[in-house]
Parts: C-alpha cells; sequence; structure tokens
C-alpha cells in the first residue's frame, strides 16, 4: 500500500513509503552521502585511444603510476595553459604547423652546415690535375 499523507502515527510515513509489516521502506534519495573524506573518483569519458596509450606508455617511461603522472605532469601542465593563457596542441593534427616549421628550420640549419663543408672542401682542393696526382711542387 502507498501512503502519499503522513499518517499521525508515533512515526508518520514520508510521500513515496510504502508500508509493510517488517518497516516502511526508506525514501529514495539519489546518490548514497560519502561516509569518508577521500576524494571523489573520475570517470573521463571521451579519450581517445591513441591518447590513453600515450599516457599510459609515458606514465610508465617515468616509473609513475598514472594517478601519479596526472597529478604531476597535467597539474604543470594545467598551471602553465593558466599562467600563459595559451593551450598548447594536444592532438597530432595540432601539431602538424608547428611540427613542419621545427622540421623546415632543422633541414635548413643541416644545409648550411653541408654548404659550408663544401666550400671547405672546394677551398682544399687541388689547383690542377698535376696537382692532385703528385701533390704541390715545393
Amino acid at each position: 500500500m502507498i501512503i502519499n499523507e503522513p499518517n499521525s502515527d508515533q512515526n508518520p510515513l514520508k510521500v513515496g513509503q510504502t508500508k509493510t509489516p517488517e518497516s516502511p521502506t526508506p525514501l529514495k534519495t539519489g546518490r548514497p552521502t560519502r561516509d569518508t573524506l577521500e576524494p571523489a573518483r573520475w570517470t573521463i569519458r571521451g579519450i581517445e585511444t591513441d591518447t590513453r596509450l600515450t599516457i599510459e606508455k609515458a606514465a610508465e617511461r617515468s616509473g609513475k603510476t598514472l594517478g601519479q603522472f596526472f597529478n604531476i605532469e597535467l597539474r604543470e601542465a594545467a598551471a602553465n595553459v593558466l599562467k600563459k593563457e595559451h593551450q598548447p596542441p594536444a592532438r597530432g593534427e595540432d601539431l602538424a604547423s608547428d611540427l613542419f616549421e621545427k622540421i623546415k628550420t632543422e633541414l635548413r640549419e643541416s644545409q648550411a652546415a653541408e654548404l659550408q663543408s663544401i666550400r671547405e672542401a672546394i677551398e682544399r682542393r687541388p689547383a690542377s690535375l698535376r696537382e692532385w696526382l703528385f701533390g704541390k711542387r715545393s
């Protein structure tokens, strides 16, 4: 039997409670209250598989658990975002232009160094075939 109005008994029932010979059912209150001061657990949805694997591998290589890795590395990254008001790209697609510029710069530096070594080799080369075959005359 469902009671919608409180009884005038000593233990009045509230809306939604049922009365049985054993005892009234408790009210449904949603989530149970937390008895401990332990931090809440998180569930993060929408993390791509590549991202998850990368984070797990990075945590393993740094010798940390995932929790330690998030506490240290993610907190540092978030603090940097808040300080700089600039969020670094998080995905490979976002990094493409930065990576292209970095590779282009490194290639130019490498080409410049190679060109310099070629110029130096040209300056040291023999002036003629005779000098190349027999060396310089003294």
